[in-house]
């Protein structure tokens, strides 16, 4: 630890909103395992050891996970229960020694490129309590964009569905992160004979949602033809070009979306 940095231990969740009133730019740290030492701001926290931030809470119809649980006690507690899918991107994260120490919070957090969780928890439409030192609020996944200054993110609920299709896929250099990386979820809920639900989720340096896109396909009757599948991709394209933030992306990022697109689709031929 550089010799003019501070970092305050709070084992309690109110002296842990205590500093974020009363310091000005704090920083917050927990697992570390994205942060350099040496461009911590002078004055940071650890939440580390905080047990409201480590609590895990099993419900009928969802999961609710302090922020400073680690990957590995996520998968641990959730086999069985939560999607399988998203089992298969916890699993995808880093590597076990990693994945023992990294939070599910500093996974969401994490600024610049969107890390693994995002394209899961946004497709399931996830829930975060995000306290300050008057208020708490809960905010859907598809309504946040990042904790606000002098807030925190004290937990992350998961909802128990189920999926007919359930696909995850991430591209990019393995257990790093780079601009190549991103991370893909596709979800379909079938009924009758037709899409009853779909999630569409694409998420790097730039985040591939669209409900309109999704609502344009709910309804259509199973199997999808080829002559179908083909107009989606071109639909596809289309939301892909609207959304300026794709601009600066590599080519071969998109072409890569629209191969796991495609693919995903073929899954309901």
């Amino acid at each position: 630890m550089p010799r003019n940095k501070t970092v305050l231990i709070s084992n309690k969740l109110t002296d842990v909103l205590f500093h974020f009133k009363n310091t000005d730019e704090l920083q917050l740290i927990a697992g570390c395992t994205g942060t350099d030492l040496n461009t911590l701001k002078e004055k940071s926290v650890s939440i580390r050891t905080v047990p409201e931030l480590n609590s895990i809470e099993r419900h009928e119809r969802y999961i609710e996970y302090g922020a400073a649980v680690t990957i590995s006690k996520v998968i641990s507690s959730g086999a069985g229960r939560l999607p399988s899918f998203l089992i298969e991107a916890l699993m995808s994260i880093g590597t076990e020694q990693i994945r023992n120490i990294a939070t599910i919070g500093g996974n969401i957090c994490a600024k610049g490129i969107k890390h693994t969780l995002w394209a899961p928890l946004l497709a399931l439409n996830a829930r975060l309590e995000i306290k300050d030192s008057n208020e708490t609020r809960i905010v859907q996944f598809n309504k946040f964009e990042g904790v606000p200054e002098k807030n925190l993110l004290t937990k992350v609920r998961i909802p128990l569905e189920e999926w007919d299709i359930q696909i995850f896929r991430r591209i990019g250099p393995s257990n790093t992160l780079s601009p190549l990386s991103a991370s893909f979820t596709f979800l379909v809920e079938t009924q009758r004979g037709m899409i009853a639900n779909i999630r569409v989720v694409f998420a790097g340096n730039t985040v591939f949602y669209s409900p309109e896109f999704e609502n344009k396909i709910i309804g259509t009757r199973l199997p999808l033809s080829e002559k179908m599948i083909d107009g989606l991709i071109e639909e596809a394209k289309i939301v892909y070009k609207e959304e300026k933030t794709f601009e600066n992306e590599p080519p071969i990022v998109k072409a890569q979306f629209l191969n796991l697109l495609r693919n995903s689709f073929e899954q309901l031929t």
